[in-house]
This record gives C-alpha cells, sequence and structure tokens, in this order.
C-alpha cells in the first residue's frame, strides 16, 4: 500500500518537477560575486531572432516572388547604355546627345532651384515645430503631444500627394517648392526633437540661474548646438530632396526626372538616359565635396592651441593672443552670402503666382470628395487598399533587408580607415552612383528582368537605392572608429576578420538596425514612385487618383491606410530603436515598469518577513529572493526524485511539502497585506496633495496637480519599502 502511494506520487512529482524545472531554466540565473547580485537572463531576444528572421525571410522571398525570366533580355538591354551616337526620337522631336547633356544641365539647376527654396523654408519651419515637441523644453503633453501627432500624420502621407494637391492652388513651381518644404520640415522637425530630447539641458538652466532671460539663455547654450545640427541635417535632406524633386517630373513639373522618364520608355533612349545619370552622379559628388568642405572648415573645425611667449607683457601676450583667434566668422560669412546669393537666384526660377479660377474650383472639389471616402473600393480585390498595401509593406520591407545586407559591404569596403583610400574610393564612388539614381530609374530597368513579378522588380529597385543612404551612414559610422580600437585588437594578435566582427559590426550595428528601421517607412512611401512605371500596384492606385482630383474620394482609403500603417510601423521602430540603443524596450520610469516593480517589491518583503531575513529596497536583490523561492521549491521536488525509494526520506519529504505549503500560504498571506497597506498610503499621499496642491496651484490646471499628486504617491510607496530596509 505504501509502495502504491510512493509510486503514485514519484509519478506526480516527477511531472511537476519536469515543468518546473523548465519554468526556471528560463528564469533568470544568479551569480553572488562578493555580495553582489549578478543577474543573466535568458536571452529570449537572441531565441526569438534566431527563429523569426529566418523564417520572416524565407516568408518575405515567397512574397515577393523571385523572377528572373528575362535576365538575357536585361543585359542586352542595359548595353543600350553605350550607344553613344543614337538620336532620341522623343514625340516629333530628335535630341542629339548633346542636346540632352544640356537640356539635363537646364533642368538641373531648376531642380536645385526647387531644392534649394524647399530645403531653406522647410528648416525654417521645423526649428520652432522642433522646440514645440521637445520633451525637454516643453514639459506638458498637452503641448509637445499634438505637435508630434500632427508632424507624423502629415510625414506619413507620401510626399507626391502633396505635390499634386498643391499643383491645384499654386503654379507648378511653387507648388513644387511647397511640397519639398513640407516633406523637409516633418523630417526636421523628427530629427531635432529627437536631438533636443537628448540634450543636456543644465547649461540652459544654469544660464537662466545667474539671471539671464530664456532668450539669452537658447541663444549661448542651445542655439550653437542646434545650429551645428541644423547645418548636418539640411544638407542631408538637400540631398534627399534633389531626388525627390527630380521624381516630380511624374506630376507634370519640369525637374531633371522628366527626363529621367522619357527616356525610360524605350531601349533606344537609354543612351541619353545614361547621360543624365552621369550629369545627376556628377552632381552628387560636387555635392559630397562641398559637405566635406563645410564639416571640415565650419561644422567640425577644432581651433589650434595658441602659442604664446610667456616673457612678453601681458598686453604683448594678449596681442599675440588676438591674432590667432580663429578667424571662423570669415566662413560664416562666405557661407551666408552663398546660400543668400543661391536663394536670390532660385527665386527666378518659381512662378510665385497662385491657380487661376478653374484649378481652385477643381480643388474645392478635390478637397470635398478627400473627406468623403469612397468605401466601396474595399469590395474589389483588385483595389482593396489593405490587400494592397500589405503588399507594398512586404515590398518596403524586403527591399530595407536587400538594401542593408549590401550596404554593410559595400559601406565597409568604402571605408579607408579599413581599406586605404585607394581601395575605398571606387567603392565610395559606388554609393554615389546609387544615390543619384532615383528609384523610378531602377524600377524601369527591373521591370525589364522579370516577366511576371512586378513585386520584384520594385523589390531590387528600392533595394539598390536604398543602398545609396544606408551605404553613406553605414561608412560614416564605420570611418568615426577611432584607430586605437584596431590597435587594441591588433595587440590581441585578431585576425582580420575578428577585427571586423568585434570593432566594427559590434560597434556600428545598433545604428545601422536603427537606420534600417527608418529606410522601411521610406521605402514604403516610395511605392508611390514605383506605382508610376507599373512596379507597385498600391502605388499606381495612390498615383493614379492623386492625378485626377475627382478621384481624390477613392484616394481617401489608401491614405487612411498609409498613414495607419506608418504611424504603427514608427511606434514599433521607435520600440525597437530604444532597445538597440539603450537595451530598454520601455523606459525605466513608465507606468508599466512601475507596476512591475512594485508587485516585484511587494512579493520581496512578504518572503523576507516570512523568512525573516532583512530587505533590501533594489530591483536586482528583489528578483533574487523571489527567484530563489522558486527554486527552493524545485529543490524539494529533487529531494524526493532522488530518495523516493527510502521511506524515512519520503516521510522527510512530506514534511518539507508541509513546509513548503505552510511557507507559501504564509507568503501569499503577506502579500495582500503589503498590498493593502501599499494601497492605503498610496490613496492618502495622492488625495492629501492633490487637495493640498490647490493652494499653490490653480485649481483650473488639474492635470498639473494631478502629475504632483501621483509624484507624491511614488515618494509615500517609496518611503514605506525604504523604511523596512533601514529597519
Amino acid at each position: 500500500m505504501q509502495n502504491n502511494i510512493v509510486k503514485k506520487q514519484s509519478i506526480s512529482i516527477s511531472s511537476t518537477y519536469f515543468f518546473q524545472k523548465i519554468k526556471n531554466y528560463f528564469s533568470p540565473k544568479f551569480t553572488d560575486i562578493n555580495g553582489q547580485k549578478v543577474i543573466k537572463k535568458f536571452p529570449w531576444l537572441a531565441l526569438f531572432s534566431w527563429i523569426f528572421v529566418p523564417l520572416a525571410i524565407i516568408l518575405l522571398i515567397i512574397a515577393i516572388k523571385p523572377d528572373f525570366q528575362l535576365s538575357r533580355y536585361f543585359w542586352k538591354s542595359l548595353s543600350h547604355f553605350f550607344d553613344t551616337k543614337v538620336n532620341a526620337h522623343i514625340g516629333s522631336a530628335i535630341r542629339t546627345p548633346l542636346d540632352t547633356f544640356i537640356l539635363s544641365l537646364q533642368l538641373l539647376w531648376k531642380t536645385i532651384a526647387f531644392s534649394i527654396l524647399g530645403t531653406i523654408l522647410g528648416i525654417l519651419i521645423s526649428i520652432p515645430i522642433a522646440l514645440l515637441s521637445s520633451k525637454n523644453f516643453i514639459k506638458s503633453p498637452l503641448i509637445y503631444g499634438p505637435f508630434r501627432a500632427i508632424m507624423s500624420i502629415i510625414r506619413a502621407i507620401p510626399p507626391v500627394v502633396f505635390a499634386y494637391i498643391f499643383f491645384l492652388l499654386l503654379s507648378k513651381e511653387l507648388s513644387a517648392t511647397i511640397s519639398i518644404a513640407l516633406f523637409v520640415s516633418t523630417l526636421m522637425t523628427k530629427w531635432l526633437y529627437e536631438d533636443l530630447d537628448t540634450y543636456d539641458v543644465k547649461s540652459y538652466y544654469g544660464v537662466q540661474a545667474i539671471g539671464n532671460g530664456k532668450f539669452v539663455a537658447f541663444k549661448n547654450s542651445i542655439f550653437p548646438y542646434l545650429t551645428k545640427r541644423i547645418f548636418s541635417y539640411g544638407f542631408y535632406s538637400f540631398e534627399m530632396v534633389v531626388r525627390f524633386a527630380a521624381i516630380l517630373g511624374i506630376v507634370g513639373i519640369s525637374t531633371i526626372g522628366e527626363l529621367l522618364q522619357d527616356y525610360s520608355d524605350s531601349q533606344n533612349t537609354f543612351s541619353h538616359m545614361s547621360i543624365v545619370i552621369w550629369v545627376l552622379i556628377a552632381f552628387m559628388i560636387m555635392l559630397e565635396l562641398i559637405n566635406f568642405l563645410v564639416r571640415k572648415y565650419f561644422l567640425e573645425k577644432t581651433p589650434k592651441h595658441p602659442k604664446i611667449d610667456d616673457k612678453l607683457p601681458y598686453n604683448e601676450q594678449l596681442k599675440q593672443l588676438k591674432k590667432q583667434k580663429p578667424k571662423t566668422y570669415i566662413w560664416k560669412i562666405s557661407l551666408a552670402i552663398v546660400i543668400i546669393a543661391l536663394i536670390i537666384a532660385a527665386s527666378f526660377q518659381v512662378d510665385w503666382s497662385l491657380a487661376n479660377s478653374i484649378k481652385l474650383s477643381q480643388f474645392k472639389i478635390g478637397i470635398k470628395n478627400l473627406f468623403h471616402p469612397d468605401w466601396s473600393i474595399f469590395n474589389n480585390p483588385g483595389t482593396n487598399p489593405i490587400i494592397l498595401g500589405f503588399d507594398a509593406l512586404w515590398l518596403a520591407i524586403a527591399s530595407s533587408i536587400l538594401g542593408l545586407g549590401l550596404a554593410l559591404v559595400i559601406g565597409l569596403f568604402a571605408s579607408k580607415n579599413i581599406m586605404g583610400i585607394w581601395t575605398a574610393l571606387p567603392f565610395k564612388f559606388i554609393i554615389i552612383i546609387f544615390r543619384a539614381i532615383p528609384p523610378f530609374t531602377f524600377a524601369a530597368l527591373f521591370l525589364l528582368l522579370s516577366k511576371d513579378s512586378r513585386i520584384f522588380a520594385g523589390t531590387l529597385a528600392l533595394g539598390f537605392h536604398s543602398v545609396g543612404m544606408l551605404g553613406k551612414l553605414i561608412n560614416e559610422s564605420i570611418e568615426k572608429i577611432p584607430n586605437k580600437v584596431f590597435q587594441s585588437l591588433d595587440s590581441l594578435g585578431c585576425s582580420w576578420w575578428q577585427k571586423i566582427k568585434l570593432g566594427v559590426f559590434k560597434q556600428i550595428m545598433p545604428q545601422a538596425l536603427s537606420n534600417f528601421l527608418y529606410r522601411i517607412e521610406i521605402n514604403f512611401k516610395t511605392t508611390v514612385v514605383l506605382g508610376v512605371v507599373g512596379a507597385s500596384d498600391f502605388g499606381y492606385q495612390i498615383s493614379i487618383y492623386s492625378a485626377d482630383f475627382s478621384n481624390w474620394n477613392r484616394l481617401a482609403p489608401y491614405l487612411l491606410f498609409t498613414i495607419v500603417i506608418l504611424l504603427i510601423i514608427e511606434q514599433i521602430s521607435n520600440l525597437l530603436r530604444k532597445k538597440l540603443m539603450t537595451g530598454y524596450w520601455l523606459s525605466q520610469d513608465n507606468w508599466i515598469k512601475r507596476q512591475i516593480n512594485k508587485r516585484r517589491y511587494i512579493k520581496a518583503l512578504a518572503i523576507s518577513r516570512v523568512r525573516k531575513i532583512p530587505f533590501v529596497y533594489e530591483r536586482k536583490w528583489a528578483t533574487y529572493v523571489i527567484c530563489e523561492s522558486s527554486y527552493y521549491k524545485l529543490s524539494v521536488l529533487r529531494y524526493f526524485k532522488e530518495n523516493k525509494d527510502d521511506n524515512l526520506s519520503y516521510y522527510k519529504y512530506l514534511m518539507l511539502k508541509d513546509e513548503t505549503k505552510q511557507y507559501n500560504k504564509n507568503v501569499g498571506n503577506e502579500i495582500k497585506l503589503i498590498s493593502k497597506d501599499v494601497k492605503t498610503i498610496a490613496s492618502q499621499a495622492y488625495k492629501e496633495t492633490y487637495k493640498n496642491s490647490a493652494q499653490v496651484i490653480n485649481k483650473a490646471f488639474f492635470i498639473q496637480r494631478m502629475k504632483i499628486a501621483r509624484r507624491s504617491m511614488r515618494k509615500a510607496v517609496s518611503k514605506y519599502f525604504e523604511g523596512y530596509a533601514t529597519n
């Protein structure tokens, strides 16, 4: 009889022991080093990455349907790029290569003119909005929240759509300029307020503390920092905008993109397309050189240490010091003159008139249609925004993955501190080529490669286009790595691959993945441009509905889907960026973390009371005590499993089991008591503080009073736990 009971208990305990062992395997592991509890968490992220990333890549490959059926025809078509003596027939006009070259320069200047005016205007708009959107300077979420939300919604709408809308309000040139300005302002606002959120405001408040006003404090502490960021981001935006302005050719606005579109329709004009591309490449090289000079002599210039003769009198030393003062003002004045001259010259390229009465009446009808969506398009699978939108999303993700993979390789070989200047230069040139070619040109070419899969052509187009910017950013990150890192790895005897793995990829991957996530957003919006040449069904629908104001009611559902999906992507990207850059999914002071920590401290305090051990008000210690309690349960089960054939040990196990049961019951009772105490203390502190705050804060500012009351409540709960820690 006794043996049967033991046998049944053995089966039950073995299963309990097995599942408890699995549970504890995935729980945090602790090591006690000189009294310090070192936590080693289970690598959930790595596990899920190894499982889901390959699976996701396989599913993406299935979704984009790789198609190389016309590869021979594709390579044969590319050979037409080198037919330098062929004339181009565009309608009834015949253009020689020289005509194309001259026309390319003329339209490039128009493109640059729109880009200059749009970038400057966008920067001017973004600065005040970025300041109003920064949590560091505007403490109220009622102010910075709406500004961030509005800019996120505007940023989610494809820029080409704005070009079509403004086309009915303004002249062609002015609509291009305003569309570019809106595009730049949304990007610059996001980048600037993210920078301002991480800015150390101690200097700003320090200047105010010595009696200066907010304007003086801003001018002396924040403005110099902000100026460098504005110039840095401004150049990056301008480069993006030139490519975007080229795309405006599809809207009917005369830019260099109009030429590329004309010459992409036939293989016989590919040689003329190559002329336009080489003009763009030459401009990108010139822009890269200007960017380098501005960084070297203006943004990143460090003044030399002055040399003073100590033997000279004080006045002479002062004169020597003044003579050696860095003459950065010369560069600043020169740069200002050049920018002003370019703005004036560019302004002559713009027709500053409004649209005529016919266009204005069309705009009114279009806006009315835009706010009365036609939901019937969801009934047709061929026009359903959700089905087509997710196809575009898979295209954006797949192209970003392709772009990142190629950019890592090319960016590495383009780094002069890794490969040497002469090896790096050709790869830098390749990056510039990828940046210079607009995505719709890539799409037109890759459509010649794929017979049945337009989504594959779009993936290749956006993938190669992504290499341009991702490769540039990765290359810059690698070249910023100090040589000391490689010297230390050399001293350890590391091979070339180990130096790349530990010294390069380990350092640049968080930033590279952050840029990759942002690239997904850009590529999703760029599918609209691919739609013009037929490489994206989602983009095609948006482009044809945008072009006709009477179809804006059908455009509205596509824009709603785009806004929703991009806002979701943005939030997911923000979470992943935070995890990559800080190691945490959420900020350590958010409501969810506080609730988890409070429950952890309550349970740890309950265990310390029952076990009569000193309580330590520290998160690692609390986690350690809770996990130790779980391991105690496992040890009881293990004791029986190892001694199940010994009757004396069995009775000892029963005693241990009863003790464990009573222990768990006592811990549960203590948790209830402590939870009740914490709830009472928190409630009292909140009510008293909220009531008393009315004496110093206007009752109408109830949100501010609630904030203060919540802070007081958290402090009261902390003091409760601290009281047990000190006793």
